[in-house]
């Protein structure tokens, strides 16, 4: 399938509406989206948005442990990055940018497999939102397991 399938002739590869691209938003929880709507509200140009999960649970009147759950929806749809603690990305596609100009070089800069319009999206987000739990089951388990004693017995 070649790299641009989802486009069609008339569609432009990089139109000026950022809206247009929310068709390629995977189902969502109601709070994820929520995060994204304020999260959209919040980004400087260019889409970054300076928000610790404390400061965004604030600004939507939540609990943080809220923004926590709905945060791994947004990561794996590829809709936002976290770039360190209170730094998250928009995607691309998706950000303000401040000139059409801008808006085009970041598209244009953007790897065929990170755009949202390419491939199953929907499928494809499916699967990284199930590693992702599967992770979070390994890590729980371990965290469960006591560490190993190795040869020691205990005295009594």
């Amino acid at each position: 399938m070649s790299a641009m399938a989802h486009l069609t002739a008339t569609q432009p590869a990089h139109p000026a509406n950022p809206y247009a691209y929310f068709g390629y938003v995977p189902r969502l929880p109601p709070t994820a989206y929520a995060v994204l709507i304020y999260m959209l509200n919040q980004q400087q140009q260019g889409g970054l948005v300076r928000a610790t999960h404390e400061e965004l649970a604030t600004g939507l009147a939540l609990d943080r442990g809220v923004i926590s759950r709905a945060m791994p929806y947004l990561v794996a749809a590829r809709l936002v990055y976290v770039v360190g603690r209170g730094k998250l990305q928009i995607h691309p596609m998706l950000a303000f940018h401040a000139t059409p100009q801008d808006r085009h070089a970041a598209l244009t800069a953007l790897a065929p497999e990170d755009r949202l319009d390419v491939g199953h999206f929907e499928d494809e987000y499916e699967k990284r939102l199930a590693r992702h739990q599967a992770d979070k089951a390994r890590k729980a388990e371990q965290r469960k397991t006591p560490p190993a004693r190795g040869h020691l017995h205990s005295v009594r």
